[in-house]
C-alpha cells in the first residue's frame, strides 16, 4: 500500500510539472493578441506605442521560459495573478464559479445514482428479458442524445410550459434543478450500461452459483455482486465526475448557469490568459487527483491483483 501511494504521488507531482508547462505553452502560442483585445474593448484605438505599453504592463513582452517560470513560482504560492480582463484576482472569480459547478456536479450526480443503480440492477437480475430489452434501449437512447438537445426539451417542458422551475440563470436550488436533471439523465445512461455489463459479469461467476444454491437471501448476492463490480463502478464513476468538474458549457450556457464552463467561454473570446491557465490546469489536476485515489480504492477492492500490477 505504502509503495503504490509512493508511486502515485510520484507520478502525480511530475505529471502536475509537465500539465503546468504545456498548458502555458499552448495558451501563450495560441492567436490573438490580449492587449489588443483588452483595448479594443475600451473603446482606445489601439496605437502601437499604446499597445507595447499595455503588453509591457501585462508582462507579455517578457522571453517565454521567464514568464513560465514567473508563474510557476506563483502558482505554487496559489497566485494565479489577476483576470486581464476585470483586473481582479483569478483565484477568487474561478473559486467563485468552481463553487457553483461543484453543486451542479454534486446534484448531477445524486440523480444519476438514484436513476442507474436501480434500474441496472433490475436489467442485469432480468438479463434477455423484455424489461431488460427496454431499459437497454432507452440507456441507448439517453447516451445518444446530446445535452444541449435534452437541455432545451426540459427548459420547454418544465420551465415554459409547466412553469416549475424558474428559466432565469441563477445559483438557487430551485434554478439547478433542470441543467442537473440534464446532466443526470445522459449520465445515467452511459452509468446503466456500464453497470449492467459489470453485474452480469459478475452474475456468471461460480460463487454467485454457489451463494443461491446455498439459500442466501438476494440482498445478500447482491451486496456481494455490487463489491465484486467496484472496480469498472469506480472508474466510470470517478472519470464521470472529473468530466462534469470540468463543466459542461452547453448546459450552462442553456440555463444561464454561471459555472465554469461558461466562465471560460467568456474568457476565451477575450484572451484572459491568467483565466484559461488556471481552467486549464484545474481540468488536468482534477482528472490527476482523481486518478490517484482510483488506484489507491483498487488496492480496497481487489488487493491481490492491485499488488502483483505494482509487482
Amino acid at each position: 500500500m505504502k509503495k503504490l501511494v509512493l508511486s502515485r504521488l510520484l507520478q502525480l507531482i511530475i505529471i502536475l510539472v509537465g500539465i503546468s508547462f504545456l498548458s502555458f505553452a499552448l495558451v501563450s502560442i495560441s492567436p490573438g493578441d490580449p492587449a489588443y483585445i483588452k483595448l479594443s474593448e475600451k473603446g482606445v484605438p489601439p496605437s502601437e506605442e499604446l499597445l507595447e505599453k499595455t503588453r509591457e504592463q501585462m508582462g507579455l513582452n517578457r522571453p517565454f521560459f521567464v514568464r513560465y517560470t514567473s508563474w510557476f513560482a506563483d502558482i505554487v504560492k496559489f497566485d494565479f495573478g489577476n483576470s486581464f480582463s476585470s483586473g481582479e484576482p483569478v483565484v477568487k472569480e474561478f473559486s467563485s464559479a468552481l463553487k457553483n459547478t461543484l453543486k451542479l456536479t454534486i446534484f448531477a450526480f445524486f440523480i444519476c445514482f438514484l436513476i442507474s443503480f436501480p434500474v441496472a440492477i433490475i436489467s442485469a437480475i432480468k438479463k434477455n428479458s423484455i424489461t431488460d430489452a427496454i431499459i437497454r434501449l432507452l440507456s441507448v437512447f439517453s447516451m445518444s442524445m446530446p445535452d444541449f438537445y435534452l437541455g432545451v426539451i426540459i427548459l420547454f417542458i418544465f420551465g415554459l410550459k409547466l412553469r416549475m422551475f424558474p428559466i432565469i440563470g441563477g445559483v438557487a436550488f430551485k434554478n439547478m434543478i433542470m441543467p442537473a436533471m440534464t446532466l443526470g439523465i445522459i449520465l445515467s445512461g452511459r452509468a446503466i450500461k456500464q453497470l449492467r455489463a459489470s453485474l452480469v459479469e459478475e452474475l456468471n461467476k461460480d460463487y454467485v452459483a454457489g451463494e443461491i444454491v446455498r439459500g442466501l437471501p438476494d440482498k445478500i448476492i447482491v451486496i456481494h455482486i455490487l463489491r465484486g463490480s467496484m472496480l469498472s463502478i469506480i472508474t466510470f464513476l470517478a472519470l464521470s465526475f472529473g468530466n462534469l468538474l470540468g463543466g459542461t458549457s452547453a448546459c450552462e450556457i442553456i440555463f444561464n448557469y454561471p459555472g465554469i464552463s461558461s466562465q471560460v467561454v467568456d474568457s476565451i473570446g477575450h484572451r484572459d490568459l491568467p483565466m484559461i491557465q488556471i481552467y486549464t490546469l484545474w481540468i488536468a489536476s482534477a482528472f490527476a487527483i482523481i486518478n490517484f485515489f482510483v488506484d489507491i480504492s483498487y488496492v480496497y477492492f481487489k488487493p491481490k491483483e492491485q499488488r502483483k500490477a505494482i509487482d
